[in-house]
Parts: C-alpha cells; sequence; structure tokens
C-alpha cells in the first residue's frame, strides 16, 4: 500500500512540475513606450527561453502592422551562456506615419488604437505584446478662405462700418483740438 501511495504522490508531482515549466520558460516580451504617436520609434524587448538548438542566432523578426515596414529586426543583446540558453532580444521600429492611422479605408481607427507585435523565438515559441498609437485630431485647413462667399451685402455693411469708425474718430479728435 505505501508504494502505491509513494507512486501516485510522485507522478502528482511530476504532473505538477511539468504543467507549470512551460509557465517558467515562457517568451515574454514588452515594447516601450506603451503609447506613442504616428511617426516615432518603439523599442521591443523579447526574452526567449531555452531551445532544443545548440545556437541562438543572431537576430529575429517582429512583424507589426503599424510598423512603417511591418517589421523590425531585434539583435541578440544577452544570451544565458550556455548552448541552448535562448536570449535577449532588443531592436527598434518606426511606427507609420499619421496617413496610415485615418478614419477612412478598409481598417478605420479612433484617435486611440491598439496595435500588436509579434514574432517567434528560435526554439518555435510564440510572443507578443501590445501598444497603443494615439493620433492627434487635425487641425484647421488654413487658405481656403472665410465662411463668405462674395456678398455685396456684406461688403457694403462692412464699409459702412469702417467709414462710421472713420468719422467718429475724426469728430473725437476735432473736439479735443477745438477744447484746448
Amino acid at each position: 500500500m505505501r508504494t502505491a501511495r509513494l507512486l501516485a504522490v510522485s507522478a502528482l508531482t511530476a504532473a505538477t512540475v511539468a504543467a507549470a515549466a512551460p509557465t517558467a520558460w515562457a517568451e515574454s516580451a514588452s515594447v516601450t513606450p506603451r503609447t506613442v504617436s504616428p511617426g516615432s520609434t518603439v523599442t521591443i524587448n523579447v526574452e526567449c527561453g531555452f531551445t532544443q538548438t545548440s545556437s541562438t542566432p543572431n537576430t529575429i523578426t517582429a512583424n507589426s502592422q503599424a510598423f512603417a515596414n511591418g517589421t523590425a529586426t531585434l539583435h541578440l543583446v544577452g544570451s544565458g551562456g550556455m548552448p541552448g540558453a535562448g536570449g535577449q532580444y532588443q531592436g527598434t521600429a518606426r511606427i507609420a506615419g499619421a496617413s496610415h492611422f485615418t478614419n477612412s479605408g478598409p481598417n478605420p481607427v479612433g484617435s486611440n488604437s491598439e496595435w500588436s507585435v509579434d514574432g517567434s523565438c528560435p526554439g518555435g515559441g510564440q510572443w507578443n505584446a501590445s501598444f497603443t498609437v494615439h493620433r492627434t485630431p487635425g487641425g484647421v485647413h488654413g487658405g481656403i478662405g472665410g465662411t463668405f462667399t462674395e456678398s455685396t451685402t456684406a461688403i457694403a455693411t462692412g464699409a459702412v462700418l469702417v467709414a462710421g469708425a472713420l468719422g467718429a474718430t475724426i469728430m473725437t479728435i476735432r473736439r479735443r483740438s477745438t477744447e484746448s
């Protein structure tokens, strides 16, 4: 009976450790800054877990529809120091321009839109991270004229007001000069 109980506890312990292992060695990724504007640059950091291969590649690729080029190359910046130790990768990407984030077209977005970046580690593990693109509202369109169309009534009214202001100014100046 003791042997059966010992085997059951051992099997349960092994199953618990096996279930926790992928979580402990899962790939992690982050994007900084988390909120950006169109045309700015983000930094992507990825930490890959152990691999079955003996070599760690010098680069991996990050993919995002929000990137100006669609992809970014991440370079190996650190490793565990032994074969198959995975590695830490880092790279930068330029966010697409404001015209990419418009309110028209096949994928309209508001002033804030959530985007993802993803890729694969050398061992095949998938990673992803998200960031927000904040698109500031556009300014006024200068140089297209006033709120009137050509109106003779508006022009005549403006001319009468200007003439009245000039007349009042001249009268005030004459009064002051005759009083002195």
